[in-house]
């Protein structure tokens, strides 16, 4: 009468109904094997690959900055640049200089040149002294400096006493054109090593916030603190503003001047110094601070009069070692490629006015004109002039 009682189950969620089933769908082991080696095989190649990329970019890294290296601190490299530039006026920066240049040189006695290379430290630098009240000369020697370390006394009576208002003009400056590396040097500490640790630490925190995190403070009264700092700056990675490294810029060593004898108005100016940044080419215009662009008319490339590996009786850079250096070449602009001192447009006042016709142009328009008034032209009767200009042809 009913349906068929046969009890119906429900079925299991699984992937195969029955292991008959799930038998025939069954991969062997070794298919199995083979295609989950393909896999890791993938998966370590893609790793391997992404080991050796990882790998090539921090060699290259390291070539970058070994190259940045051997050009500011090698022996082919110039000479870097210290700038001493005083917080206030009773500091006294050319007692200083003199100090680090006695440091470096291996002269006992004698005048020192502003340039030095010392065979102890494997160094060759510029040591500059801010004049203290002089802006123009202060910005432009912080332009060219490598390092600029500022100078602060111990015997301020107070934090604000540390920077003097020259100072903090001075500072704004140099944050709009870009610091380079810079370090603070501490004189007038006292001798006891307890009051120069606490005196040390209240110009480390009253001087802080003025110049940038990385900036360190060193001691600078004895030979000693300067020999420590001279050690670290040897191997310091200097830092500069990057529009530095845009053009080449020379910072001259000896200036002399010779007078054209034909033009009385006229001079050559010869500057001696060591290329910065880039090259120079003799085909383009430099522009000398504070009197404009001019030509190149000359590049002697000469024998460098303080190299790395000098005797010991050589090591400053004397007027008389520039007079006598060897020129190995000499390189002459061409005029073809020679950029002009013509910079800016001179603008023409007939540039947009209309011309007058020629006579050319009259006679072919009166031409023109004839051959209008001789051409007939069919016209409906009765138009007139009037309509008949509105018939085009």
């Amino acid at each position: 009468m009913g349906g068929s009682r046969a009890q119906v189950n429900k079925p299991h969620k699984t992937r195969f109904s029955s292991k008959s089933s799930r038998n025939i769908h069954k991969i062997s082991h070794k298919d199995k094997n083979r295609i989950a080696k393909s896999n890791r095989n993938v998966a370590q190649g893609g790793r391997a690959a992404r080991l050796q990329r990882s790998k090539m970019l921090r060699e290259q890294k390291k070539e970058a900055l070994l190259k940045e290296k051997r050009a500011s601190s090698g022996s082919a490299g110039p000479p870097r640049v210290i700038l001493l530039f005083p917080l206030s006026a009773s500091v006294n920066v050319r007692s200083l200089a003199e100090d680090i240049l006695r440091l470096l040189s291996a002269d006992v006695g004698g005048a020192f040149s502003s340039t030095v290379v010392s065979s102890e430290y494997k160094l060759r630098a510029t040591v500059l002294h801010a004049p203290h009240g002089d802006l123009l000369s202060c910005m432009e020697m912080a332009k060219v400096a490598d390092l600029i370390a500022f100078v602060a006394s111990a015997t301020e009576q107070s934090t604000c006493d540390y920077i003097d208002s020259f100072g903090s003009q001075c500072l704004s400056v140099f944050r709009s054109l870009g610091l380079p590396s810079t370090v603070v040097f501490i004189r007038d500490l006292p001798t006891e090593l307890k009051r120069r640790n606490d005196a040390k630490k209240i110009i480390t925190s009253g001087l802080t916030s003025e110049f940038p995190e990385d900036c360190k403070f060193y001691p600078a009264d004895t030979k000693d603190d300067l020999h420590k700092f001279m050690w670290l700056f040897k191997e310091q990675r200097l830092t500069t503003p990057h529009w530095r490294n845009q053009r080449p810029y020379l910072i001259a060593q000896k200036v002399d001047m010779v007078p054209d004898d034909s033009i009385p108005e006229q001079c050559t100016l010869l500057l001696t110094g060591y290329t910065r940044a880039h090259s120079l080419s003799v085909n383009q215009l430099v522009h000398v601070s504070g009197a404009g662009d001019f030509q190149l008319s000359r590049i002697d490339i000469m024998k460098d009069p303080i190299p790395l590996n000098a005797r010991k009786d050589h090591n400053a850079m004397d007027s008389d070692d520039i007079e006598d250096a060897e020129i190995i070449r000499s390189l002459a602009p061409d005029p073809s490629s020679q950029e002009p001192l013509l910079v800016e447009n001179v603008p023409d006042p007939l540039a947009g006015e209309q011309t007058w016709p020629t006579e050319a142009e009259m006679a072919e328009a009166e031409r023109n004109q004839k051959q209008k008034r001789l051409r007939k032209r069919a016209l409906p009767r009765g138009t007139s002039e009037y309509q008949a200009a509105w018939i085009v042809d």
